[in-house]
């Protein structure tokens, strides 16, 4: 088969042109530090670095949403762990009023603070966060928890639901608690607080038993707070503790994806300088093709 100068000519012309194209294909990735300019570069690699960048994506989100768990609950628990220290001043203003050598003087002049304390404790069960919602009144946050209506009269006005969010794949935690199972489970604290304030006000004779169930209810209140409390606690250390698990993931996930995608600059800076010689010889031969003539040889 005989070869044309024409023929070897294209045949040198696209070698060249290849050659180029790689070589600029190599300074694009050096530019960009990624291996992979586009899927048919490596359609393997491509498909696995789809699915590590949506898991990654998954546990950002995940990450997300038990910081913002974290954060909630840690605003409702400052409002808990301040309840139960209002509760435990009127604790002890209640001992104090069933002193028996008191009169009526001397509970009337406990009443000021204690009416104070419960109004304290309204508005620490009415709280609401950053974005103006109240914190204790389950999906019903746009209404306060508890209202007085008419005065001297409290009830709940929430519900009983607690928000669960996804923290990690099949992984729920709840989001609030509610003022329902910390005033008002098994009683209603608010409205026991009160009547007791009234009474000091006005009995002038032996309030013992009163003095007793005031005491029986205030130390059920206290022990709601303080397992919602230790409860709180938990789902916190327990976020914390996925917050960082999902850190160690990501880094693993990035450090996968690496691997796949980046461009090793050894190897590369390798192949710039077998390209160079390739296209260099090609250049010099196809110069020397272009010489060649019958009239040289006569």
């Amino acid at each position: 088969m005989r070869v044309s100068t024409g023929q070897i000519q294209r045949i040198m012309m696209q070698s060249m042109q290849q050659g180029g194209a790689d070589y600029g294909k190599l300074l694009q990735q050096m530019g960009s530090g990624d291996r992979l300019l586009k899927p048919s570069d490596d359609p393997l690699a491509t498909v696995r670095l789809q699915g590590i960048d949506k898991e990654i994506s998954a546990i950002e989100q995940y990450e997300k949403n038990a910081l913002q768990v974290t954060s909630r609950l840690g605003q409702q628990e400052t409002q808990i762990d301040a309840m139960k220290d209002i509760l435990l001043r009127l604790r002890d203003m209640t001992v104090e009023a069933g002193n028996g050598t008191y009169g009526l003087e001397e509970r009337r002049a406990l009443t000021q603070e204690m009416e104070s304390l419960k109004e304290s404790l309204l508005d620490l069960v009415n709280a609401r966060n950053e974005e103006g919602h109240y914190l204790f009144s389950g999906s019903r946050t746009d209404v306060p928890a508890v209202a007085e209506n008419p005065a001297g009269v409290f009830s709940y006005q929430g519900d009983d639901y607690q928000r669960q969010v996804s923290i990690a794949n099949g992984v729920n935690v709840s989001a609030n608690d509610t003022a329902e199972g910390l005033m008002f489970n098994g009683g209603n604290l608010l409205q026991d607080v009160h009547d007791f304030i009234q009474l000091l006000d006005t009995a002038t004779g032996n309030i013992s038993n009163d003095v007793a169930d005031m005491l029986s209810s205030m130390d059920k209140g206290i022990g709601n707070l303080t397992r919602t409390l230790t409860d709180i606690g938990g789902r916190i250390n327990g976020l914390e503790q996925v917050v960082a698990t999902h850190g160690e993931m990501k880094v693993f996930g990035q450090g996968l994806h690496n691997e796949l995608s980046a461009l090793d600059y050894g190897e590369a800076a390798m192949n710039m300088q077998q390209m160079l010689l390739a296209l260099q010889s090609s250049q010099q031969a196809f110069v020397n093709v272009n010489k060649l003539s019958l009239f040289n040889a006569l």
